[in-house]
């Protein structure tokens, strides 16, 4: 159906070129409060040309309350980019999803760079 998209999205901006991160892989998890808050894994995917994920997960998908993480793999991104000085390997944003606001949009940018970066909860 036109107009539907995943309920969680990200974007990834290579702040040091002003250029959208793309190629870089994501994964998605939830904490799993039952299991020893183990992280169980949602979602995997991989930033387009804009550098973003928009089929995350499948528009139909209905959120549950809990906690979530997100991991950027910027090494590989950093890698593919020639680039051997850089800080963070990886980034992981952690963000709730609280009750009531489980259809609510949840889109998490990431502006990055080699030795820093930046996040906001989006929309």
């Amino acid at each position: 159906m036109a107009g539907q998209r995943s309920p969680i999205t990200c974007h990834v901006l290579d702040s040091s070129c002003g250029k959208p991160g793309r190629d870089v892989p994501v994964k998605l998890e939830m904490l799993n409060t039952a299991a020893n808050n183990a992280w169980a894994s949602v979602a995997y995917g991989l930033t387009d040309s804009d550098g973003r994920v928009s089929t995350l997960l499948d528009p139909s998908h209905e959120l549950v309350t809990g906690i979530y993480r997100m991991t950027f793999q910027t090494a590989e991104y950093w890698a593919a980019q020639g680039v051997t000085g850089y800080f963070y390997p990886y980034v992981q944003i952690i963000f709730e999803v609280a009750p009531g606001a489980e259809k609510q949009h949840y889109h998490i940018p990431l502006l990055l760079s080699p030795y820093s970066y930046t996040t906001y909860r989006g929309s």
